[in-house]
């Protein structure tokens, strides 16, 4: 079976894809190529642009943010958005998507080489990715301090090779796009049990409004629940104190929400309005058609049943919606209102693993609970 994986196309865009770019038909011809070679062997083809942010020209909107029409993604083909340069940073939501997908290799073309194609490609091999780059698939302008062949060349002979990619010749990379090819069972068995990325839906119980974050949020968040210690404690996170550190948490989040893969709730009471927790599948394993969930509830939103009653709604969302084999939780057998909230969802106690937490000096131990969707609507809380 061939390895998983992508051809990934950087920045491509039409605001800085032209004549001024270093051997630049050598590199259209060859990108062009590469991307027709590897959609005819099924080779997923994944695009990244860039955001200079609003008012730069360009940015989401300004026609020179959009893909150079001749590489125009096929339809159902996925983009990403960054705003820095690095397209594996966790603001995209890509590193999130291809380790979901079971990637390890990615092979890289675009601009410009001494910018987000340097980024991407040290990014990905500190990430564990095999990173692939091809001759004269990427390319720049020339700077302060090299002219455009010299940087193509700095980067594509000497920093890359051996340190952080895989520099192989065009003709080497078209061969590895025409031969790709995946295991014809796994695929069908893949096929049958996989995952739906579906996303972070919205769903709505009774008395509250499950959806994405956004920045908006912050606000609520920062009076109900993410600033208070003793909470954040019980959760296993850190409190934020200010909005900048809110901010960088909801990059996160946000950014997430891009891979498909990312299933993370605001929880929002409806009579209030006001963001009074989270949910979340904070562990989803696809090969293992899984997933488990994480929640927090803020201190005054507390003994009122709202963390059942999301809690239920995201376990019913991940069989109906995700096609999860299996919903589990975890729990330290000192949060007793949470061992309560878990034993009110209709799920099987499994076992507990002994000292798995260290924390404030002493061990804690980690019990288990799930349900499998064949279990869906019998009692199976004990």
């Amino acid at each position: 079976m061939t390895e998983k994986t992508v051809l990934l196309v950087i920045d491509i865009q039409k605001g800085i894809t032209d004549e001024r770019l270093f051997a630049f038909e050598e590199f259209r011809k060859n990108v062009g190529a590469l991307i027709a070679a590897a959609r005819k062997s099924g080779m997923e083809v994944v695009y990244v642009r860039h955001d200079d942010g609003e008012g730069s020209g360009f940015s989401a909107g300004d026609d020179a943010f959009e893909i150079f029409p001749e590489f125009a993604p096929a339809e159902g083909e996925k983009i990403f958005d960054k705003t820095i340069n690095s397209a594996f940073h966790k603001s995209t939501g890509l590193l999130n998507y291809l380790k979901n997908r079971g990637v390890r290799k990615v092979i890289a073309v675009g601009l410009q080489t001494d910018y987000c194609m340097d980024a991407t490609v040290k990014s990905g091999f500190e990430n564990g990715l095999e990173m692939v780059v091809p001759a004269y698939c990427n390319s720049t302008r020339g700077n302060a301090y090299m002219d455009a062949g010299t940087t193509y060349r700095f980067f594509n002979e000497f920093m890359w090779p051996k340190r952080y990619a895989s520099c192989i010749s065009f003709g080497e990379a078209l061969k590895m796009a025409e031969e790709y090819k995946t295991s014809e069972a796994e695929d069908s068995a893949n096929r049958e049990e996989e995952l739906h990325p579906c996303g972070t839906l919205q769903i709505e119980t009774d008395r509250l409004i499950l959806r994405q974050f956004n920045y908006s949020d912050a606000d609520s968040m920062m009076r109900n629940w993410v600033s208070d210690d003793e909470v954040q404690w019980m959760y296993g996170e850190p409190s934020y104190k200010t909005k900048e550190e809110v901010r960088k948490l909801l990059d996160g989040y946000i950014g997430g929400y891009r891979s498909g893969y990312y299933y993370r709730w605001a929880i929002i009471e409806k009579e209030s309005g006001e963001c009074i927790g989270q949910i979340a599948y904070f562990l989803v394993d696809t090969h293992n058609h899984f997933g488990e969930i994480e929640y927090c509830i803020g201190r005054k939103f507390q003994g009122r049943g709202y963390a059942t009653e999301a809690t239920k709604a995201v376990k019913e969302f991940g069989f109906d919606q995700i096609n999860f084999h299996k919903v589990q939780i975890c729990v330290r057998p000192s949060n007793i209102s949470s061992r309560r909230v878990i034993e009110k969802t209709g799920v099987h106690y499994d076992g507990t693993l002994r000292d798995y937490f260290f924390r404030d000096g002493a061990y804690e131990d980690r019990m288990y609970f799930s349900v499998l969707k064949s279990e869906r609507g019998a009692d199976s809380s004990q």
